[in-house]
């Protein structure tokens, strides 16, 4: 964390556009009373870190050799080697 990802309750409530400047690149960190309270970041990068993945069935006329290699060595991965995310 620098200092210029710090950013005050007092600031953010006063220098709103200017604290929301900057957060496609990297998330700020609001303190109050010196204490870290939440992080500010920009909604792509929330989508992309904590969405939901969604399935999506494909028809058979989308799905190529290459994918159904891939489907196929998926298949063969053992559960024991995958992460529990939640």
């Amino acid at each position: 964390m620098f200092k210029e990802q710090c950013i005050s309750v007092t600031d953010l409530r006063t220098k709103t556009k200017q604290c929301l400047d900057g957060t496609t690149q990297e998330p700020k960190y609001i303190f109050m009373n010196n204490r870290l309270i939440a992080v500010l970041m920009s909604i792509r990068t929330y989508e992309d870190r904590f969405a939901e993945p969604r399935l999506v069935e494909l028809s058979e006329d989308v799905v190529d050799a290459r994918m159904r290699r891939k489907a196929a060595s998926a298949r063969r991965v053992k559960k024991s080697n995958l992460l529990n995310i939640r």
